[in-house]
């Protein structure tokens, strides 16, 4: 698994509005490794393709301003990956997920607010080529009609990442 990675976010104000976000991505047999570097994709950097991945996601929302935001409100969370070489790799909706931001409309994925919530990007195996990549993750906030983005927004860089069939 990865090391935790951050999101870096223009929009924090202290006490006010604080926003906070970070994720880890594993192959799914390998999450629950054991042994000083069994599991830690922070050391390898390699990631088999016949097999799923996982990217997990959590944040949370702080600060008198944030009980200002719609309860409708949508975020939406989206994978990017940079190929080096030729060739583009586009996921579709495999890569993206929403979350209901607020209390105000029922579903699987809800988030009180101000509170904290989490996600999951799951990589069926066989998705992505043999390849070196950037990934990046990007985080949204949307209007209700989970189009329009509102003010906020981040991103967090997994850096390169070799995917490889053994």
């Amino acid at each position: 698994m990865l090391a935790a990675t951050s999101f870096n976010s223009e929009l924090t104000l202290p006490g006010t509005f604080d926003f906070t976000a970070g994720s880890l991505v594993g192959n799914v047999v390998e999450f629950a490794g054991g042994g000083p570097t069994s599991g830690n994709l922070a050391q390898t950097r390699l990631i088999q393709v016949d097999q799923p991945i996982e990217f997990r996601f959590k944040w949370q929302v702080s600060g008198i301003f944030a009980t200002l935001l719609n309860t409708n409100s949508i975020w939406e969370i989206e994978l990017f990956f940079e190929q080096y070489g030729p060739g583009e790799i586009s996921l579709g909706t495999t890569g993206k997920t929403q979350v209901i931001y607020g209390t105000g409309t029922s579903g699987a994925n809800t988030m009180s607010f101000p509170g904290s919530a989490s996600t999951t990007i799951s990589i069926p195996a066989g998705t992505l080529p043999v390849c070196v990549c950037d990934v990046v993750a990007v985080i949204r906030l949307l209007q209700p009609n989970g189009i329009t983005p509102c003010f906020l927004a981040a991103f967090a860089e997994y850096g390169k990442i070799q995917f490889y069939k053994d």
